[in-house]
């Protein structure tokens, strides 16, 4: 593969787009229009048309379609090469989570023991590759810096490895560091992995290539956080950013009249019951006291009071008549704290058994309306024009469409953080 010579235009595209989030941090965010964008689900493919019009959008496999990506954005902008683009490879079978799955479906002899979707980096760098980019940006799971995949020889090679490997020649230099997006004013935690490259001649000068792509000290290439311990300001705590919200409550009061999106999901009694009595930044699986008695319990698995035999609010279950502990992870039936960042925003966002999901001081978890504040899908940097779901969910379908607002959000980058991110780039190159 030969290096491009040809102008840059001021144009991004993008591959894995998750429905468009972050492309609203490059173009409501940074200002720069996104052309082309290739998501295989459709529900997603559909909120990329509606929230940008003048976007290209390709609707399946990056596999099958990315010689008409290529072919577009060649055709499209001539003898001009576009200035970034983003991808957001499927991060399943990297995450620590579906890992441990992908583990245990293997030793039952029910899954190949290669994910595909590790592989799918191998269309996206042949993008790469064709369009030369003047720069790019993949982000995903810290655990990427890891990520064992087989190559196009067939052989086993590590992602960043391989994207050095075929980059590099090209003119490329290429760094990797894992961001943590609440010290960079989104209001809740979220670790990934931003590998960043460029081939403007000046940026490699200053930052020349190197063969170790990740470095745990962070990179010329990427910005300086501006909030927590390493920043000038403080973290966006839950607080600040959804207390001004109605209160709601996952038995008494589901829904806010005035907001189709402040709504939540109903608990059964037992769910609530447990979490009734769970303090603020605790689990349920910490519930000794008794709530008859008030008689403090210990014990590792006890579900029943040592003093009055009644139920202990502690998640358990009935099996053949006798009542024993849910097995779980200890961070479920978890309230987050008010006055810190929210826990990170994932797909079941909606789901109390799920990974510190319980809202701080209310008996409920995160409202659609409180998870578009908290991942800056709703932020006072985008013009008060742009609302991200506003043609796909409205006053009279957003009970349908639940469950694809945590899906889409618990999978993307926040907006506001690859905002910034761009906006580091455009400085970087402009020294």
């Amino acid at each position: 593969m030969e290096i491009i010579q040809k102008p840059v235009s001021a144009v991004s595209a993008s591959i894995f787009s998750g429905g468009g989030v972050g492309d609203a941090g490059i173009e409501w965010g940074a200002g720069i229009p996104v052309i082309a964008a290739c998501e295989i689900i459709p529900s997603r493919a559909e909120l990329l048309r509606l929230n940008f019009p003048n976007t290209k959008v390709f609707e399946g496999d990056i596999w099958e379609l990315k010689d008409k990506y290529i072919n577009f954005l060649k055709t499209s902008l001539k003898d001009k090469r576009p200035w970034l683009i983003t991808l957001s490879p499927p991060c399943q079978g990297m995450s620590a989570n579906g890992a441990g799955r992908i583990s245990s479906a293997i030793k039952n002899g029910t899954r190949p023991k290669e994910d595909e979707r590790n592989r799918l980096v191998l269309p996206a760098i042949e993008v790469l590759e064709e369009i030369q980019p003047e720069w790019f940006i993949l982000e995903n799971v810290q655990r990427m810096e890891n990520t064992i995949i087989r190559n196009e020889n067939n052989d086993p090679e590590n992602i960043l490895d391989c994207l050095g490997r075929r980059m590099h020649p090209l003119g490329y230099t290429i760094r990797a560091n894992i961001l943590d997006f609440r010290d960079y004013g989104v209001p809740h935690h979220r670790r990934r992995l931003i590998t960043i490259g460029c081939r403007n001649k000046k940026v490699v000068e200053a930052c020349p290539p190197n063969k170790k792509i990740f470095r745990k000290g962070l990179s010329v290439l990427h910005p300086k956080p501006t909030h927590g311990t390493k920043g000038s300001k403080k973290w966006i705590s839950i607080s600040e950013c959804i207390g001004h919200l109605a209160p709601l409550d996952a038995i008494k009061k589901l829904s806010e009249k005035k907001d189709p999106f402040h709504v939540i999901p109903k608990w059964n009694p037992k769910q609530y019951f447990w979490m009734s009595h769970t303090p603020e930044g605790k689990t349920a699986f910490d519930n000794m006291v008794c709530p008859s008695c008030n008689f403090k319990n210990s014990g590792t698995d006890i579900v029943e009071c040592s003093k009055c035999g009644n139920e202990l609010a502690r998640p358990n279950i009935i099996k053949n008549g006798e009542r024993r502990l849910i097995k779980g992870f200890k961070t479920s039936y978890k309230r987050m704290r008010i006055n810190e960042p929210a826990s990170t925003l994932t797909m079941n966002s909606g789901v109390i058994s799920s990974d510190m999901k319980g809202h701080p001081t209310q008996n409920r978890v995160l409202s659609l309306k409180e998870i578009l504040l908290l991942s800056t899908l709703e932020h006072k940097n985008w013009p008060s024009k742009y609302r991200f779901f506003k043609g796909a969910i409205n006053h009279t379908n957003v009970a349908e469409n639940k469950k694809l607002v945590r899906e889409v959000i618990g999978e993307s980058i926040p907006p506001l953080a690859l905002s910034k991110i761009v906006k580091n780039l455009q400085k970087v190159e402009a020294i």
